[in-house]
């Protein structure tokens, strides 16, 4: 499995942000990113521009836009078409989602439980969702130090809540990239058997193979038998083998080494910690799951906070039925998001 730092949350001068698409471009290529979306506010037009720069500084582009509504913001990722945002009320958003999915694109929820009216108008996500399975992914962190907002603490909540109901929701991480500054910032990271691209990038949100750092970046496997699990595969209840492992070495311009220090790695298992060492220990261990899930978080200091979580992995999912053995990576690829369950 390689693992690639991806932002998804950009703006440029065709919305409200300082980069022209250019500067965007040779900036996220500086700090070491692989990837680059621009998602500038109900507007596409810097899409083109996109693809033209990031492909001559080596990176892949990732075509977005921002939906910036009364009731929420938006990000809509890979849309083969067009789902107009005007005119959505609260209780229309599952039939936006749908049609956005039938034009092959994915939904995320940016800055979900951010702070609204009266500082900024449609900030937090006030949409009626019904369907929580449909939406791909959700921004966990989002922002400058992440790790300890309040905000953060409650999207968290709100994704453990969802996943606790059985949902499938991929956690990222969003730089709501306008400008830049030295301010400390989280990557998110996809993971793909492959050569990068846009299409094996949406398939790891899809499923769930994405990890996010304030720091070095933490990833895990499982193992069950003879069967291998990578981060969003599915497993059985029982016993399950998890090994982690930390880079160091990942996105090293980006951070601050002396301001960001791991100490341990937690097992959390149905929003519990099960498990929990200090490093630089890094065996597998051996534990007993019932059916949920199942994620790594890396526990240190974040400048002058302690203990706090400074990376973390998207779950291992259990259940019971027997046809979870199959890798949800080779689920997801003939399946349409909507039939995910």
């Amino acid at each position: 499995m390689n693992w690639y730092p991806v932002e998804l949350h950009t703006h440029t001068q065709h919305s409200d942000g300082d980069f022209s698409v250019r500067a965007l471009v040779e900036a996220a290529q500086r700090r070491g990113f692989a990837a680059i979306a621009c998602t500038d506010h109900n507007t596409v037009s810097g899409l083109p521009e996109l693809t033209v720069e990031a492909e001559q500084n080596e990176l892949v582009p990732i075509p977005g836009i921002e939906w910036t509504t009364y009731w929420g913001h938006m990000l809509v990722l890979g849309e083969q078409g067009y789902t107009d945002w005007r005119g959505i009320k609260p209780s229309d958003i599952d039939q936006a989602i749908t049609a956005i999915h039938a034009n092959h694109g994915l939904v995320g929820i940016a800055h979900p439980l951010a702070i609204s009216s009266p500082v900024k108008t449609g900030y937090h996500w006030e949409f009626l969702v019904n369907d929580w399975d449909a939406v791909d992914f959700m921004e966990v962190w989002s922002r400058d130090r992440a790790p300890v907002k309040v905000q953060s603490y409650r999207a968290m909540q709100l994704w453990e809540q969802l996943l606790n109901r059985g949902c499938h929701i991929t956690a990222t991480s969003g730089r709501d990239w306008h400008r830049e500054d030295r301010l400390p910032y989280a990557h998110t990271y996809v993971g793909t058997d492959g050569m990068l691209s846009t299409e094996n990038i949406f398939t790891a949100i899809r499923q769930g193979c994405v990890c996010l750092s304030t720091g070095p970046l933490l990833t895990m496997k499982g193992r069950q038998g003879n069967v291998t699990l990578d981060i969003g595969d599915t497993a059985v209840p029982g016993s399950l083998e998890i090994t982690w492992a930390l880079q160091a070495e990942t996105m090293q311009q980006d951070w601050d080494a002396s301001q960001i220090v791991p100490e341990e790695v937690h097992l959390i298992h149905n929003g519990e910690v099960i498990y929990r060492c200090s490093l630089p220990d890094h065996q597998p261990v051996t534990l007993a799951v019932s059916e949920g899930w199942l994620r790594a978080d890396l526990i240190g200091r974040f400048y002058e906070k302690e203990r706090q979580i400074i990376a973390l992995t998207n779950p291992i999912f259990i259940r019971s039925d027997a046809e979870y053995r199959l890798s949800s990576r080779d689920c997801c690829r003939n399946r349409p998001k909507s039939a995910i369950h």
